[in-house]
């Protein structure tokens, strides 16, 4: 006999963790928030900013809020953004999350603070998904080797994409990237109505630092690359 069942959800507090890398001063010019990929912890992304000055750029790297054990019942602990099981609400509840935490930290900067999210592989579809779901203040988006959602219209995105700088960057021996997936990609990108710039360079799925810095001197720092 099949069970027949209803599923029921209730909304409850659940505490988020994060890092942060830098000084909060009168200083800071780039607040950035950084979102992980999957099977990672938050602090993992602020080894990238070595090269970056603590007293201009202050670092909030976001941990996904689903943590579960790299190996089965043991190893290292590891976090994503969302699973395909209620992934709406997901969704829903990491951009909350997410807003309150970049609100918490724009409110302390000088009013000339550029405001940065760089996603990193499920991250950078995270911050796709976030902005589309939340207004938000942001200047740049770096997206790195990340897949961009084809599900959502994100021309009607609540924050508007297109007064952001955009910019997409992917290693070119990246195994979850092949020269066809990204062609679908550019698809979905022309498709969105979304101009960025995408670069490509010889690397793996990680963030690499001197990419990672390029990136910034070129369109960030002295937006040059416009």
């Amino acid at each position: 006999m099949l069970l027949k069942y209803k599923t029921n959800f209730l909304k409850v507090q659940k505490t988020a963790r994060y890092v942060t890398y830098g000084t909060l001063n009168a200083e800071t010019k780039y607040l950035w928030i950084c979102l992980h990929g999957s099977n990672m912890l938050c602090e993992q992304i602020l080894y990238k900013f070595r090269a970056f000055d603590p007293q201009t750029h202050f670092i909030i790297s976001a941990e996904g809020l689903n943590r579960f054990y790299a190996k089965g019942m043991q190893g290292d602990v590891v976090a994503s953004w969302m699973t395909s099981r209620d992934r709406l609400m997901e969704i829903e509840d990491f951009s909350e999350y997410l807003s309150q935490l970049l609100h918490k930290y724009s409110t302390q900067v000088p009013a000339m603070c550029k405001k940065i999210i760089l996603g990193f592989s499920q991250g950078g579809t995270t911050a796709f998904r976030w902005l589309h779901a939340k207004k938000e203040p942001v200047d740049h988006i770096i997206a790195y080797s990340c897949w961009v959602p084809e599900d959502i219209d994100l021309s009607q995105s609540k924050t508007d994409l297109s007064t952001i700088d955009l910019m997409y960057t992917y290693g070119l021996q990246d195994i979850y990237l092949s020269e066809e997936r990204m062609n679908v990609l550019r698809s979905i990108v022309e498709k969105n109505n979304l101009i960025f710039p995408i670069h490509s360079y010889e690397g793996g799925h990680k963030i690499d630092r001197k990419q990672l810095k390029l990136l910034f001197e070129t369109y960030i720092h002295s937006p040059k690359g416009k």
